[in-house]
């Protein structure tokens, strides 16, 4: 279950949803920027890296406090005090543990008692006493040396509405989607609302923590011109709930097949070995899901996948297993020849049907080139064999394409998500690795560009 208090803040769980993940309009109202009041940035670092999550927000004397404003300080004071900080920022702190801890800039009237010779600079509030004896009896180091990601996301967070997040706290917001998310397990972005319809995210996601990147890190060339913000809204029964296209499936399924007990299980249970995961995972993809008004389906799903030619006989072990395991389990297969005609002639797809015989899933083995073969597999809808074949060796990196509200009603969004995001319009996500690791684990660091239009 979320947390309330993470729910408190619905900005940081759309913001998952992006990545992840990212909306609440109402905290992004644009102010005048004032000078940064940390003379340390150590303060700020200390929280990022001992946060689950942090965000920034700015205040907007034209709106209300937030409720934490005044569960904090008291309503009279909360609303002085949030007319008196217009323009500033402001920061939500959720700890390893306990309620979040609120921290504002620290002014002629701020109370000593909320003051600490450790972080001179800030005012904390703290949801009760006992949780900040906690803080304190960790005795937090000042002597922090930043990695360059670190530096541009404490940066990030004085200067704009942001966020950064480790993985207990994109646990704590995704749920069971966690693992699909593990490339991004840590984050920061900087957050912007453009004219109140499009909410605009930018930064870095990695599955490594921001303090271990290497200093020689810098932005993909190109991503900036690749992406193109949204004009119009198209008609939602013209568009896909969710297209997802990468250069390997890793950022989707590594997760899992790195884990041995569930590696194992998926090897003893279909007889996938290691090699045709291995396959799988290096395998460039397009993933397509569409919403569905009829039938004993919510939706439909198509996965295809690029394989090198030399990797045949590994693919058609595979798939060989996983039909014997089908039919032990009651599904009858049906094969028929395919309406797409390659290099190599007509190829052959796989009906799978049910007890009852409705059909279930599909699939088929093509060699569009001599060089390669695609696979594509259906689950709830007809393969479309119209689609082009996909590239071996397609562009680096991963592009994202869904609409909010057809994922609510498919079930993917479920009520923990922020009311704006379930029912927010169409959404984009452009993810490059990052260049310049000298470690070789190049595609560990990602930046990643990404846009939610609101209704």
């Amino acid at each position: 279950m979320v947390p309330r208090s993470f729910r408190d803040h619905p900005i940081t769980a759309a913001l998952i949803a992006l990545s992840i993940a990212a909306s609440a309009a109402g905290l992004f109202a644009s102010g005048r920027w004032l000078s940064p009041r940390f003379s340390d940035q150590g303060s700020l670092l200390f929280f990022l890296r001992e946060s689950r999550l942090i965000q920034s927000f700015n205040v907007d004397s034209a709106q209300s406090p937030p409720d934490v404003w005044q569960r904090r300080l008291g309503a009279t004071a909360a609303t002085q005090r949030w007319q008196s900080s217009d323009g500033h920022r402001w920061w939500m702190v959720w700890l390893q543990d306990g309620a979040p801890l609120m921290v504002l800039h620290r002014t002629k009237a701020s109370e000593p008692s909320r003051v600490s010779s450790l972080f001179p600079d800030v005012e904390l509030f703290f949801a009760d006493e006992l949780h900040r004896k906690s803080f304190f009896s960790k005795r937090p180091s000042r002597s922090l040396t930043p990695s360059g990601l670190e530096k541009e996301c404490i940066d990030q967070l004085i200067r704009s509405p942001a966020v950064a997040w480790n993985p207990s706290g994109l646990s704590a917001i995704a749920g069971p989607l966690a693992f699909a998310l593990n490339s991004g397990s840590h984050g920061c972005l900087k957050l912007t609302l453009d004219q109140g319809r499009l909410l605009l995210l930018d930064g870095s996601v990695s599955s490594r923590p921001l303090s271990s990147a290497p200093p020689s890190l810098r932005r993909p060339p190109g991503i900036e011109s690749a992406f193109q913000t949204f004009v119009g809204d198209s008609p939602t029964n013209n568009r896909l709930a969710l297209h997802w296209q990468g250069a390997s499936t890793k950022p989707l399924f590594s997760s899992l097949l790195q884990r041995r007990l569930i590696s194992d299980v998926i090897e003893k249970t279909y007889g996938l070995a290691p090699d045709f995961q291995a396959a799988w995972s290096r395998a460039p993809m397009d993933l397509q899901a569409q919403l569905k008004n009829d039938g004993g389906f919510k939706a439909s799903l198509q996965l295809t996948l690029a394989f090198h030619a030399q990797q045949a006989e590994t693919l058609q072990s595979g798939l060989a297993s996983v039909a014997s395991n089908l039919e032990q389990r009651g599904f009858r297969p049906q094969v028929s020849p395919s309406a797409a005609e390659t290099d190599n002639g007509q190829s052959t797809a796989v009906i799978w049907k049910g007890a009852n015989q409705n059909v279930l899933g599909r699939w088929s083995v093509e060699s569009p080139r001599p060089d390669q073969i695609s696979l594509r597999l259906s689950l709830g809808g007809p393969l479309d064999t119209g689609l082009p074949p996909l590239k071996l060796k397609p562009k680096s990196g991963l592009s994202i394409r869904f609409d909010a509200k057809q994922l609510r009603e498919m079930g993917w969004l479920k009520a923990t998500w922020p009311f704006l995001v379930q029912q927010a319009g169409q959404g984009e996500l452009l993810i490059k690795p990052m260049l310049g690791s000298r470690s070789g684990q190049a595609d560990t660091w990602y930046w990643i560009k990404g846009q939610l239009s609101l209704r």
